[in-house]
C-alpha cells in the first residue's frame, strides 16, 4: 500500500473559491481545530476566571468594579492577559501549520501536528514579535503622517494599517510550510501579494468579517448582562467567555483562509502547481540507451 500523499488539484482561484477550500478544510477537519484551540487557550481562561471572580467585591451601578486590591490587580490581569495572548497567538501557528499539511494533502491528527510544531513554536513567536515591532513602526509613521487631516487622519491610518496587514498577512503560512525564517517569511508575504492586493484583501477581509461578526454578538452578552445588574461571579463568566469563543473562532477560521491565499499566491506568482506536478511524475533516465552489438 502507497501511503504517499497525492498531489491537491492546485490552481488559481477566485476569492469565492479561497473561501470555499478554506472551509472545506476546517469543515472536514473542524475537530482537530477546535481541539487545538480549546488545548491552548482554556488554561488561562479558567485561571483568568478564578482570578477576577475572588477579586472582585461589586459591580457599581456606572459599571465601575471594585476588587479587593487594585494595585494587585490590575498588573495580574495584565500579565495573565498578555500570557493569554501568547497562547493564542501559538495556537494560530498551529493552526496554520495543520492547514498547510492538510491542504497538501498530508492528514494530520490534533496531537501529532502539535508535536511537529513544536520544534518551531519559538521562533515563530521570534516572527511575531518582528511582525508586532514593524506594525508599531508603521502606526507611528501614519500617526504623525495623518495627524495634520484632523478627521479624515483617521481614516488615513485605517487604510494605512489594513494595507500593511494584507501585505503580511501571509507570513505564517510562508514560515511553516517552507520552513524559513522570521525575516524570510516576512519578506515571502510581501512578495507574494504584491501584484494581487485587492484578491489578497477580500479573502482575508472577509474572514475578519466573520470574526468581528461573531465577536460583536458575544459583546451584546455582555452588553445585555449589564443592564440586568449581575453578580460578580456573572459578569465575569461572560466576559471571559465572549473573549474565550470570539478567540477561539478567529484563529479556526482565519488559519485555513491565510493558508489558501498563500497556496493561491504561490499558483499564480511563481508556477506552485506545475513545480508539484513535475515532483510527482516519474523521474526520467536522461542517459540515451547504448548501441546494442548487432
Amino acid at each position: 500500500m502507497n501511503d504517499t500523499p497525492t498531489a491537491p488539484d492546485l490552481r488559481p482561484l477566485g476569492v469565492g473559491e479561497t473561501l470555499d477550500a478554506a472551509f472545506r478544510i476546517l469543515r472536514q477537519n473542524f475537530g482537530s481545530f477546535v481541539k487545538i484551540s480549546v488545548a491552548f487557550m482554556t488554561p488561562l481562561a479558567i485561571a483568568l476566571i478564578i482570578y477576577m471572580n475572588s477579586q472582585i467585591q461589586y459591580i457599581g451601578d456606572n459599571g465601575l468594579l471594585y476588587v479587593k486590591n487594585p494595585s494587585e490587580y490590575q498588573p495580574t490581569i495584565l500579565l495573565l492577559g498578555l500570557a493569554a495572548r501568547l497562547l493564542q497567538l501559538l495556537a494560530f501557528g498551529v493552526l496554520v501549520h495543520l492547514a498547510t499539511r492538510l491542504y497538501m494533502n498530508t492528514p494530520h491528527t490534533a496531537a501529532s501536528i502539535v508535536r511537529l510544531s513544536s520544534k518551531r513554536l519559538l521562533p515563530f513567536i521570534g516572527l511575531a514579535l518582528l511582525l508586532g515591532l514593524y506594525a508599531f513602526s508603521v502606526l507611528v509613521g501614519l500617526t504623525l503622517t495623518a495627524s495634520p487631516f484632523g478627521f479624515f487622519g483617521a481614516f488615513i491610518m485605517g487604510a494605512g494599517m489594513i494595507t500593511w496587514a494584507t501585505f503580511y498577512g501571509l507570513s505564517a503560512p510562508s514560515f511553516w510550510y517552507e520552513e524559513v525564517g522570521a525575516r524570510r517569511a516576512i519578506g515571502r508575504s510581501f512578495d507574494l501579494v504584491k501584484g494581487r492586493f485587492w484578491p489578497v484583501l477580500g479573502s482575508i477581509g472577509i474572514a475578519f468579517v466573520i470574526i468581528l461578526v461573531f465577536s460583536v454578538g458575544f459583546g451584546a452578552l455582555l452588553v445585555a448582562a449589564f443592564t440586568q445588574n449581575v453578580n460578580p461571579l456573572l459578569f465575569v463568566l461572560l466576559t471571559i467567555g465572549s473573549e474565550y469563543f470570539g478567540t477561539i473562532i478567529g484563529v479556526v477560521v482565519l488559519a485555513p483562509i491565510v493558508t489558501v491565499t498563500y497556496f493561491d499566491g504561490r499558483v499564480r506568482n511563481e508556477g506552485f502547481d506545475l513545480q508539484i506536478k513535475l515532483d510527482d511524475s516519474p523521474e526520467i533516465d536522461p542517459t540515451p540507451p547504448q548501441s546494442l552489438p548487432w
